[in-house]
């Protein structure tokens, strides 16, 4: 994936230190839309738009490589797997490969899966 769209769903603690990796480590592999959604979901739009501003040293950067950040406070997780999938066209290109990052404290990718699928 060069272009992509990063679905964050927080539904345990995650600390800062590791939130700012993983924000920097999206940024530095491509993702141009990030959305975040349950736990310190704002947090989660700060450390990205943050990691991304960084990379550029608070300078200049390239318009294609700006990374749209969103957070879903007030929605519920099938509203804000259907806005990932829905409403996340950037600049002229739409985005099509999504990377879902779970953090909740047991596994549940396929029931992600089918709310996206049905979305």
């Amino acid at each position: 994936m060069t272009k992509f769209k990063c679905l964050i769903l927080i539904e345990r603690e995650v600390g800062e230190d590791y939130r700012y990796l993983v924000s920097k480590a999206l940024v530095e592999a491509g993702c141009l839309y990030s959305l975040a959604w349950g736990i310190d979901c704002s947090a989660w739009d700060d450390s990205v738009d943050w990691a991304f501003l960084e990379a550029y040293d608070f300078k200049a950067f390239p318009e294609e490589k700006f990374v749209m950040t969103t957070w879903h406070e007030n929605e519920s997780l099938a509203e804000t797997v259907a806005f990932a999938k829905h409403c996340t066209k950037y600049s002229e290109v739409k985005l099509e490969d999504i990377l879902v990052l779970d953090f909740a404290h047991q596994e549940r990718g396929d029931y992600i899966k089918k709310l996206y699928l049905a979305a």
